[in-house]
C-alpha cells in the first residue's frame, strides 16, 4: 500500500514537473534620464574659481598699484593687469608678473569647469520592466479620494 501511495505520488510529481510552463524572464528596457548639471564639475569649477579670485581681490584692494584695479574682474582681470603693468621700480616684479599668470590660469579654468558641468549633465541609467502589449492596452487608471465642495469625492487618474 505504501509502495503504490508512493509511485502514485511520484507519478503525480513527474507530471506536474514535466508539465509546468518555464517561468518568463520579464524583459527590463534601460532608458537614460539626465539631471541636470554634473554637479562634481561644478562643484570643483566653484572652488578653483573661488580660491584663486580670492587672493586676487585681496592685492585689488591693497595695493597702491592703479594696474591692480583690474583684478576686481574675476578671470579677465590678471590677464589685464598683466598687460598693462608698468612697474619697472617695484621689487620682484617677476615673480609678481608669474604669480598673475598662474592666478589668471586658474580663474580660466574653474570658469571653463563650471561651463563645461553645464554641457556635461549627470545622467542616470534606469532600469523598468518593458510593457508587453496587453499592458500597453490596458487600462492604467486610478481612484483618489479628493474633498469636493463641503463632502468627499473620488479624482480618476490614468491613461485611457
Amino acid at each position: 500500500m505504501k509502495t503504490r501511495l508512493s509511485l502514485i505520488l511520484a507519478a503525480v510529481l513527474t507530471a506536474g514537473i514535466a508539465t509546468s510552463l518555464p517561468a518568463a524572464a520579464q524583459q527590463r528596457v534601460d532608458t537614460v534620464e539626465y539631471t541636470g548639471p554634473d554637479r562634481g564639475l561644478l562643484r570643483a569649477g566653484a572652488w578653483t574659481l573661488g580660491l584663486s579670485y580670492t587672493p586676487a581681490l585681496v592685492v585689488a584692494i591693497a595695493s597702491p598699484l592703479p594696474e591692480d584695479r583690474y583684478l576686481f574682474a574675476p578671470v579677465a582681470g590678471p590677464w589685464l593687469d598683466f598687460a598693462k603693468r608698468d612697474c619697472t621700480d617695484c621689487k620682484h616684479e617677476t615673480l609678481n608678473q608669474v604669480l598673475l599668470a598662474a592666478d589668471g590660469v586658474f580663474q580660466g579654468l574653474g570658469a571653463l569647469q563650471i561651463f563645461g558641468s553645464f554641457l556635461f549633465v549627470e545622467h542616470t541609467v534606469v532600469s523598468r520592466p518593458a510593457r508587453s502589449d496587453r499592458s500597453k492596452n490596458a487600462l492604467d487608471l486610478q481612484l483618489l479620494p479628493m474633498r469636493v465642495s463641503g463632502g468627499y469625492g473620488l479624482k480618476a487618474i490614468g491613461n485611457f
